[in-house]
């Protein structure tokens, strides 16, 4: 993925946030690509972006939640808690705790990118325990 894909999938999610009532700055430290904040509380939010359905399977986005670039590593806890999953070309979010996501890859319908689903999977996402 390139550079600009990744900051558009960025801002579009840090605008969701700050929709829903947070406070949210971009992370100026590895691991997380925004911090969002409400009254008492903070979040660690790592975006990934993918810019258009798989080719095979064109009703699905697919998401590499690995970091680094040449030794892939699954994203965990210790850098972030929340793994947002942004498809550009819908111009949708959703949200999942990074412990609800154990695969190196995460297909999601794109059937679930509905009107709405920022609120009630970012929510959905922080009460995750």
């Amino acid at each position: 993925m390139n550079t600009v894909v990744g900051q558009a999938g960025e801002y579009l999610t840090a605008g969701f946030l700050i929709n829903i009532g947070l406070q949210v700055m971009v992370s100026p430290t590895e691991g997380a690509d925004l911090l969002a904040f409400d009254v008492d509380r903070y979040w660690r939010v790592e975006v990934k972006t993918s810019a258009r359905p798989e080719k095979e399977k064109p009703r699905y986005y697919r998401f590499s939640t690995t970091q680094g670039s040449r030794k892939k590593r699954r994203v965990t806890s210790a850098k972030c808690d929340i793994i947002a999953l942004c498809a550009l070309p819908l111009r949708r979010t959703i949200f999942r705790h990074v412990n609800q996501v154990k695969a190196l890859n995460v297909r999601v319908p794109v059937s679930q990118f509905v009107e709405g689903c920022e609120r009630t999977t970012w929510e959905a996402a922080i009460a995750w325990t």
